[in-house]
């Protein structure tokens, strides 16, 4: 969401190949048991081969609270931690296809790993590469990956979403290379499942293995999961590793530095390997918060930092004729939108553990055409022509149309319409009064428009929203957050996560599966206390989404997929759980000593391949 996956797991244009995403789900799921052995990846990732020595610098602007790679959403936190610190089962690459990472093979039905066993159950096998090592020298294996597992799950760990591993019934360690997942029904109660789930076939379960990372059983196994988020492993300093690097030093906050050498034992059960086969090449790895934006534009240009993310199509003019290196952007599985609260304003419930029953009401909460007129009145054009740079994309529906071949190309290019606003909230009761507000049952058509505090883009994003509001009879006003605070879980007391909030502003990056949108809009993921790993933090509870989006979940047949998700854009855009403002440009500054870099624009947020990284020229 600024991932969420929620600015989170976010050139010239890259081209994005979901169509070979849909096509491996189909053959992992498509009811073959073959067992013919063979490598079933389709990247054609090819990193140079890298020289050894010297160290870099990668920066972003905003806070950095801690490194707990389980449960934060925050984009800053999974820049650093998803890939350098810890090592994922496989990862996506920059044209969303499948890499394999602490596994042998990514798993498919022409391998052997996914089996179809019936109507309700599937099997997939993790295949761990043999003789993997923690840091420490500890071996890694499959005991790990199903205590992650396992700790994700519970909801006590408030690991940031369950969906897909809540249709997972059983795990079964074969040895320590091999785990078995049992995908099968199971009931409420059960990793934060709030109804019975009648299916455990779950089409995109490769949307998985990036949130599944290594983490050790050793250190962590006798700490309950309810103190995960404030055990000094994740908030102070992460003594053991699975990733090319291991933290030496870690200062939080809004100037932040993540001081990182190289992992001794990441090679081991590596080497030779087609991806990620080799030690790690530099000698020092820095992660530098500069806390502002215009401090990271001029960091970059002093040569302070050799890799500049979370940079937007603004900071283009002022990176133009840079010395050291260059800029450039790509639009992809990103995008800027509105998230409305559909349940109570929970601010001040925090002693009724953030309640829906607790709290005030949002203004379109049971008001569809409120929330259509709201959406019409946008100026989503000019947004994206005078504050992007006019290199973003305006949106109509809720997926980008990289995402192939789930974008419904039939959906028509979004126009404001002010006339037609007005004239709905007429009709449904909205009377504009002397100040020019509307009030409907005594009530003023008001609200607060929250997003990341210190941000120029958001703030004025947000200056332009509230003009076209004032055209209908809104009254908007303002109230921002360190970006931490905002996109923290519900254990920690996150904004948006507690409904703390009318309306937000964000970002996020998605995984290449149009099913990522359903674990911001199924109810059953909705967060509470009991179960607090949910991602609809809008409170949507719509039956029609959640009957289409759990068809999606257990359809494996890429053809009617495609029409199941079509479905979804027209309920969507109807329902409006969100209102999609413009496919964002990713925008990176990359210097010309930065070996290996390759800008990638979905959960990956270009980093998961730091092991390649080297510096050009070093010794």
């Amino acid at each position: 969401m600024e991932v969420s996956n929620r600015r989170w797991w976010r050139r010239p244009s890259v081209a994005f190949a979901g169509g070979v995403i849909g096509s491996l789900l189909l053959a992992a799921c498509g009811g073959s048991s073959a067992t013919t052995s063979g490598p079933s990846i389709l990247s054609a990732y090819n990193p140079q081969k890298g020289t050894q020595g010297g160290q870099l610098v990668f920066s972003d602007w905003e806070s950095v609270d801690d490194l707990n790679v389980l449960s934060t959403s925050a984009a800053t936190t999974q820049e650093v931690a998803s890939g350098p610190i810890w090592a994922a089962l496989w990862v996506f690459d920059a044209q969303n296809k499948p890499i394999p990472d602490l596994v042998s093979d990514v798993p498919t039905t022409d391998n052997g790993m996914v089996k179809k066993v019936d109507s309700t159950h599937m099997d997939v096998t993790i295949k761990l590469k043999k003789g993997l090592k923690f840091s420490d020298g500890s071996p890694l294996t499959s005991a790990d990956i199903k205590f992650v597992t396992d700790a994700i799950c519970d909801p006590d760990t408030g690991a940031i979403s369950t969906l897909g591993y809540d249709h997972i019934a059983s795990q079964e360690i074969k040895d320590d290379q091999t785990l078995i997942w049992h995908f099968g029904p199971n009931k409420s109660g059960t990793c934060g499942l709030s109804s019975d789930l009648t299916s455990g076939i779950y089409a995109p379960y490769l949307i998985l293995g990036p949130t599944t990372v290594g983490i050790p059983k050793s250190v962590l196994g006798s700490v309950p999961h309810k103190n995960f988020a404030t055990n000094d492993y994740f908030t102070k300093k992460p003594t053991v590793t699975s990733g090319p690097y291991m933290v030496q030093d870690f200062t939080p906050g809004p100037a932040a530095i993540v001081t990182l050498v190289p992992n001794p034992n990441y090679a081991a059960g590596r080497s030779g390997g087609k991806f990620f086969g080799h030690a790690p090449y530099l000698n020092k790895l820095t992660y530098k918060i500069y806390g502002d934006k215009s401090s990271q534009v001029a960091g970059v240009k002093s040569g302070d930092t050799d890799l500049g993310l979370d940079m937007i199509a603004k900071d283009l003019p002022s990176l133009q004729g840079l010395s050291n290196g260059k800029a450039v952007y790509a639009n992809g599985l990103l995008d800027e939108f509105l998230n409305l609260n559909q349940g109570n304003n929970t601010t001040g419930c925090e002693a009724q553990g953030f309640a829906q029953t607790c709290g005030k009401p949002t203004p379109w909460k049971g008001d569809k055409i409120l929330r259509q007129a709201i959406a019409l009145a946008i100026d989503k054009d000019t947004m994206n022509s005078q504050l992007v740079g006019g290199i973003g994309k305006t949106m109509n529906g809720p997926i980008p149309s990289t995402l192939s071949p789930y974008f419904d190309t039939s959906i028509p290019k979004f126009s404001r319409d002010i006339a037609k606003a007005n004239s709905m909230l007429d009709s449904d009761g909205w009377v504009k009064g002397a100040d020019g507000t509307r009030s409907k049952n005594g009530t003023k058509l008001s609200w607060v428009i929250s997003t990341t505090s210190g941000n120029p883009q958001r703030a004025a994003e947000e200056e332009l929203l509230i003009s076209n509001w004032k055209d209908i009879g809104a009254t908007v006003k303002t109230s921002n957050f360190p970006a931490g605070k905002f996109f923290n879980g519900f254990k920690a007391g996150g904004i948006n996560a507690t409904g703390q909030f009318d309306m937000a502003l964000y970002a996020n990056n998605w995984s290449p599966d149009p099913d990522a949108w359903a674990v911001t809009a199924l109810s059953g993921q909705i967060p509470t206390a009991a179960s607090p790993t949910g991602q609809n933090w809008n409170r949507v509870n719509d039956p029609k989404l959640d009957q289409l989006l759990t068809a999606g979940e257990n359809e494996i047949d890429i053809t009617k997929r495609t029409g199941i998700y079509k479905d979804v854009q027209t309920e969507w855009r109807d329902f409006l759980p969100t209102i999609e403002l413009y496919e964002r440009p990713d925008v990176f500054a990359v210097s010309n000593t930065f070996g290996n870099f390759f800008p990638t624009v979905n959960t990956c947020l270009a980093v998961c391949n730091a092991d390649d990284w080297f510096h050009k020229g070093a010794s």
